[in-house]
């Protein structure tokens, strides 16, 4: 999308939403190369969504990754999420397209009404204090930060990155203890505070962590969409009746912090 495409707007951080969100329906409608991206998207979704989706998509996630007993195939949905050449199950593929379709309808279209009502009380009116020609604090397109609020993207990074982790998998059991730090951070304080010594202490969850084979990969995808994501939806909940507006107009002369 260009210039061209998106008006200006004095309240641009609701824009903002909107185009973010719109940028990962248009990746769900075309679909997911691998299991890990559809965990990444539901992270991003979270964060952008500003913690709006419903408890029960993550039961419903989470349920997806376990899988079909007896057989390596992908239940019907996560397929459904997956481009034919990533899928395990044979499904087709107009029927595949309308399940992301609806599933953009469902999950998307109401989290995006419930996010930008809790947003549009705080977005800022900006008004132009250095000349018409001076519009970037107007323009959603030049904006970084998800809906205008720095500590939102700073929660992200932490997001992605512990993600990541997870899913490639941790080196050893003392490492689990560095990778606590980033959780905390990441999950902004939601996780139960037994949840890192359960890490720590329980040896399946230990090998599940750390182990390379294809089956504890897996499991790690299983475990990051149980635990991981559902906690991220929490701490972005908390989070943003705290984080505070600021357009990139700004950034270089202000200090920020993770509120």
């Amino acid at each position: 999308m260009t210039n061209d495409d998106v008006l200006e707007s004095h309240r641009p951080a609701l824009k903002k939403l909107a185009l973010d969100i719109q940028g990962l329906r248009e990746e769900l409608l075309t679909g997911f190369g691998s299991r890990r991206e559809v965990l990444e998207w539901s992270q991003r979704l979270t964060v952008r969504t500003l913690g709006e989706i419903r408890t029960s998509w993550y039961h419903e996630l989470a349920r997806q990754f376990r899988g079909v007993p007896s057989s390596g195939d992908e239940r019907a949905l996560l397929s459904a999420l997956l481009t034919p050449a990533a899928r395990s199950r044979e499904l087709d593929p107009e029927t595949a397209d309308a399940l992301r379709e609806r599933l953009a309808a469902v999950l998307l279209g109401p989290s995006e009404h419930r996010a930008f009502r809790r947003l549009r009380k705080d977005a800022t009116e900006y008004v132009d204090e250095r000349g018409a020609g001076d519009t970037s604090g107007h323009d959603p397109l030049k904006q970084r930060y998800i809906a205008m609020r720095p500590a939102l993207d700073e929660l992200d990074a932490y997001q992605g990155r512990v993600l990541a982790q997870c899913v490639d998998g941790l080196e050893d059991r003392s490492t689990i203890l560095e990778w606590g730090d980033d959780l905390e951070l990441a999950t902004h304080g939601e996780l139960d505070d037994d949840f890192l010594e359960r890490c720590y202490r329980e040896p399946s969850t230990v090998t599940m962590l750390t182990s390379s084979s294809d089956d504890q990969k897996r499991a790690r995808e299983l475990f990051a969409a149980t635990y991981l994501v559902p906690a991220y939806n929490a701490g972005v909940r908390d989070l943003t009746g705290r984080a505070k507006e600021l357009p990139d107009a700004e950034k270089a002369t202000k200090e920020v912090h993770l509120a």
